[in-house]
């Protein structure tokens, strides 16, 4: 019995016959869903989703360019207006749980061991554009809202260590900067402490720069593997608490609502779902009949991006890609491989990447209420000509 909640390889060759009304529709949602260039950015490199708080998406020709996401290019979302947080005056205070609190400036943190490493960061509703039926709320990101960076940080570890957490420690709470309008909520996430323990950081470098104000500085948490909401920004306060967070951004939103769930009955969304996308050929382009060279990112959380396949055929039948470059833990990997194209055609390529559990991206991913995780096969169409 086909479930509800898929797509058939059938529907899905059927939506490739109408990919030219679907683009026509997310054109025809204007600013909103397409967007304009952020103000001072490179070009088309970032396109505007929402300016008050910034909301800005790369674009996949831009981190087409690097393994590594440029600062400039890497996408933006904030919850709130970002914080003008001096780092001279800056203190994080660690408190709750512990029997050292403790507050430090950023110049003591950055005087602690320090751990620097590539980390991809993935916005939770990355892809909410393409779900159908179409989700009314939230910013419709396309497939742009994710980068690779290099960050370098304190891990959370060698805090909680020196602050001595107490046995009752369950959860560790991210206190920040932002603040919300009045009679809004603050934004304020929680991470599991073993989470806390494992590999997150508190960053105040991004690629080798002190890190940006756009992307928390002068510090900001940074959780490999799970979805970005996680990695909360200009963090001021660790609170190490026996329950998870209750804020509105843990109960209400980021969250698979699918059924008749509400509240912490409702899965949480956190770990990073297996994906890829490709970044080459783009949507229409006009290429050349010989040899087509595609090629793109996958990731995935804990399990690592393991396969990449793609698809000449409508999905009858599958192929490896092959990686290239750097393959480090919480990054996403770079693929390529080429494509004979000997004639005229129009050709749709699809890609899909497999984990080190053997989770497989789905032609269509599962629709949940607020569009989150859209880890749904990607797909080009583009015209081969003499």
């Amino acid at each position: 019995m086909e479930r509800k909640d898929e797509f058939t390889r059938r529907a899905f060759l059927a939506t490739l016959s109408g990919a030219a009304l679907a683009g026509a529709a997310l054109a025809a949602l204007g600013r909103r869903a397409r967007g304009a260039p952020a103000p001072g950015a490179p070009g088309w490199d970032l396109r505007v989703r929402g300016n008050s708080p910034e909301q800005w998406e790369s674009s996949l020709e831009g981190l087409d360019h690097s393994w590594i996401t440029r600062n400039d290019r890497f996408f933006v979302r904030n919850h709130l207006p970002a914080p003008q947080v001096d780092a001279a005056s800056y203190r994080l205070e660690v408190a709750g749980l512990v029997r050292r609190p403790l507050s430090m400036s950023l110049a003591e943190i950055q005087a602690l061991p320090a751990r620097e490493a590539a980390h991809t960061l993935e916005c939770a509703g990355n892809g909410r554009a393409y779900f159908r039926p179409f989700i009314p709320t939230g910013t419709l990101w396309e497939r742009g809202a994710v980068g690779n960076a290099s960050w370098r940080g304190c891990p959370l570890s060698v805090l909680l260590e020196r602050a001595q957490v107490l046995p009752e420690a369950r959860h560790v709470w991210f206190e920040a900067a932002d603040e919300a309008p009045k009679g809004e909520p603050r934004f304020l996430r929680s991470i599991p402490i073993q989470k806390a323990m494992a590999g997150t950081l508190l960053a105040y470098a991004m690629n080798e720069e002190p890190l940006p104000a756009l992307h928390g500085g002068p510090l900001r948490a940074v959780v490999p593997g799970w979805y970005a909401m996680a990695s909360t920004k200009w963090v001021t306060r660790v609170r190490v608490e026996p329950v998870p967070s209750d804020n509105r951004y843990m109960v209400g939103d980021y969250r698979y609502f699918r059924e008749a769930e509400t509240g912490f009955a409702a899965p949480p969304v956190e770990e990073l779902q297996v994906k890829s996308v490709i970044t080459r050929p783009l949507e229409g382009a006009v290429v050349p009949v010989g040899k087509l060279r595609v090629q793109g990112f996958a990731w995935a959380g804990d399990a690592g991006a393991r396969l990449v396949e793609i698809s000449i055929d409508g999905g009858a039948t599958w192929r490896p890609a092959g990686f290239m470059g750097t393959n480090t833990a919480y990054a996403w990997r770079t693929w390529a491989t080429m494509v004979d194209v000997p004639e005229p055609a129009r050709l749709t390529v699809m890609a899909r990447a497999t984990d080190g559990n053997g989770a497989q991206q789905p032609l269509y991913a599962r629709y949940n209420a607020l569009g989150y995780a859209n880890n749904a096969i990607h797909s080009v169409t583009v015209d081969i000509q003499e």
